[in-house]
C-alpha cells in the first residue's frame, strides 16, 4: 500500500525521535511495504506463484523478518490496521455515555483516526479483494482477520459499557461497527478523491448509521 522502499536508518543529521515512536514508525513502514510487495507480486505473477522468499527479497528483509509481521503470505495480502492504539482505546473507554448512540459516535471517531494512520491504497485494496474472490485460502484469512478485529472491538465496547465482551450487546455493536467501517472504506475507494484518506468517509458512514437508528439508539 505504498512504494517499495527498504527500511533505512534515520538521517544522523536530523533530530532523533523518541525511541518507541521511531520503532513503531519503522515497524509500520516495514509492514506496509511487505503488504504492498505481496499485492504487487500477486498482480504480476499470480498469487499461487508468489512465495514468502520473493516478498522478503522485494522489500529487502529476511523471511524470518517477514514472519515477525505476518503468519503467511495470505495474511500479508490484507494489511488490516492492528489493534486500536492504547491512547485511542483509553479515549473511547473514558467517553461519556453507554447507550448505542454514544458508543457508536465515539467508536466511529477513534476508528476513523486509527484508519487515517494506516490508510490503504485504493488500487491495492481493490486488487486484494479481487484475489480473495478467487483464492479460498486468502478469503478465509481475510474473514479471520475481520473476526479478530471484531473481537477486539467487542472488548473495547465492553470496557466502555461495563458489560461482558462475550455479551450480545458488545458483539452486536462490534459487528455493526465493522460493517460500517467496511462501508466507509468501500465508498472512499470508489470515489475520485483519495487524497484525504478514508477517515472522512468512515465518519460519514457512522453518522448515517446513527441517523438511521434515531432516538431508539439513545438509551
Amino acid at each position: 500500500m505504498c512504494k517499495n522502499l527498504a527500511v533505512t536508518d534515520p538521517d544522523p543529521q536530523q533530530p532523533s525521535a523518541p525511541a518507541e515512536g521511531l520503532r513503531a514508525r519503522r515497524r509500520r513502514q516495514t509492514r506496509t511495504e511487505l503488504h504492498a510487495a505481496t499485492v504487487r507480486l500477486a498482480r504480476e505473477h499470480g498469487f499461487a506463484q508468489v512465495t514468502v522468499e520473493m516478498i522478503s527479497k522485494e522489500v529487502g528483509v529476511s523471511p524470518r523478518t517477514f514472519f515477525n509481521y505476518f503468519p503467511s503470505k495470505e495474511a500479508a495480502l490484507f494489511a488490516l490496521p492492528g489493534a486500536v492504539p492504547p491512547a485511542l482505546a483509553d479515549r473511547f473507554a473514558e467517553g461519556e455515555g453507554s447507550g448505542a448512540d454514544a458508543v457508536l459516535r465515539d467508536l466511529g471517531d477513534i476508528l476513523a483516526d486509527h484508519l487515517q494512520e494506516a490508510a490503504p491504497e485504493p488500487q491495492e485494496l481493490e486488487d486484494s479483494l479481487r484475489i480473495a474472490e478467487g483464492v479460498p485460502s486468502v478469503l478465509a484469512t481475510f474473514l479471520a482477520q475481520c473476526e479478530a478485529v471484531e473481537r477486539d472491538l467487542a472488548g473495547l465496547i465492553a470496557r466502555r459499557t461495563g458489560t461482558s465482551p462475550e455479551g450480545e450487546a458488545a458483539e452486536l455493536l462490534a459487528g455493526v461497527a465493522m460493517s460500517t467501517v467496511r462501508s466507509g472504506i468501500k465508498r472512499w475507494s470508489q470515489s475520485s478523491d483519495h487524497e484525504e484518506g478514508p477517515a472522512g468517509r468512515v465518519r460519514e458512514s457512522f453518522d448515517a448509521l446513527r441517523a438511521l437508528l434515531g432516538p431508539a439508539a439513545v438509551k
